[in-house]
């Protein structure tokens, strides 16, 4: 049992004790709001009260619109903006906009969600209007992506690469496409370089539902499209996909190989910078040489924004899946296809923009 002194010293004690532990920490709390911590507050900061513009490149009422309009609804309050609103500037393919926001100032109240494959494609490509480098866009995260699948008709006998070869040798295989430059051509070119035998390119067509409905006619054989794209031709009984364009399978279908699995080995450096190009998918960027610590507080914003329970639940309500990718990631696939795509592919995409 404790002496009247001891029970009368011990709390002194203690209190002595707390106040030494914390001034012996007084000087790591100055640390941790030190220059840089300021720095990086300070630029989160200089979005309270402003209204940051979002442009879609393309007219409303697309998917792409409706995934721009979702991302503003949330992320402009997870940025501390007083507005983020939609702005569309429809014009050139998606070239309008994406020229604006390449020579806009870099200060963060104008960003872009941009069809990544489709400007790499012009860029790479040597398109008429092309004025940005994609790869020094100041990338601020995907919102979706999804792979590329190699689809047949519902009906078609075609199981696998040999029975595509077997068409082949009797008469030309008829791959279907939308028109010059677009992704699902620049797969289509690409498709028919793999399978290494008699093949004709069909294009013409307006979009996917056109080319998937002509296929379902037992009119084409082949036609590379977005895996959304082939499940809801699936559903309708005007496709079936039988390979997915690219290095890896798809989660729940697997039965569906990746083409770099049945081509010759010698086509993956194409089949992998044409799989990271579409990776990129549907992502938010602002104009180049963003300063660095602005760009990470649109970064975390919009990482915020993909993580939150309200966002998830209208993206299923819309039936707009996301499948999100950090900033960093989508600049590094985008800089990896910039700097190690084949010349062959390179060549077929100016090809492409030529004719």
């Amino acid at each position: 049992m404790l002496s009247s002194f001891q029970e009368m010293k011990t709390p002194r004690l203690g209190r002595m004790l707390r106040t030494l532990v914390l001034s012996l920490m007084a000087p790591l709390a100055i640390v941790a709001v030190g220059p840089d911590a300021a720095r990086a507050a300070g630029a989160c900061d200089f979005f309270k009260g402003k209204t940051v513009e979002l442009v879609i490149p393309f007219s409303p009422g697309g998917g792409f619109d409706v995934y721009g309009r979702m991302v503003a609804k949330f992320m402009g309050g997870e940025l501390g903006a007083a507005n983020m609103i939609v702005r569309n500037q429809a014009g050139a393919g998606g070239l309008l906009a994406t020229n604006q926001t390449w020579s806009a100032k870099p200060d963060g109240l104008r960003i872009q969600l941009i069809a990544v494959s489709g400007m790499v494609a012009a860029e790479f490509g040597g398109a008429a209007g092309v004025a940005f480098k994609t790869k020094e866009f100041s990338w601020i995260g995907r919102v979706s992506g999804e792979p590329d699948v190699i689809a047949t008709g519902p009906d078609s006998k075609i199981q696998s690469l040999a029975d595509i070869k077997a068409i082949g040798t009797q008469r030309k295989v008829r791959i279907g496409s939308t028109g010059l430059g677009s992704p699902q051509y620049v797969s289509a070119r690409l498709l028919a370089t793999f399978l290494e035998t008699n093949a004709d390119l069909i294009t013409g067509f307006s979009g996917a539902p056109e080319v998937y409905a002509s296929l379902g006619r037992g009119e084409l054989d082949l036609f590379a499209s977005s895996l959304s794209a082939a499940d809801a031709a699936e559903k309708a009984h005007t496709g079936r996909m039988i390979l997915v364009f690219g290095t890896e399978s798809v989660p729940g279908r697997p039965e569906l190989k990746p083409l770099s699995e049945v081509v010759d080995a010698k086509f993956l450096p194409l089949i992998k910078v044409q799989a990271d190009v579409i990776a990129a998918g549907r992502a938010l960027a602002a104009p180049p040489k963003l300063p660095e610590d602005r760009l990470a507080c649109l970064r975390n914003a919009f990482d915020r924004t993909m993580a939150s329970a309200a966002f998830l639940a209208e993206s299923r309500q819309l039936n707009r899946p996301v499948e999100p990718l950090p900033g960093q990631e989508v600049a590094d696939l985008i800089k990896a296809a910039a700097d190690t795509a084949p010349k062959e592919y390179l060549d077929l995409l100016h090809e492409s923009f030529v004719q």
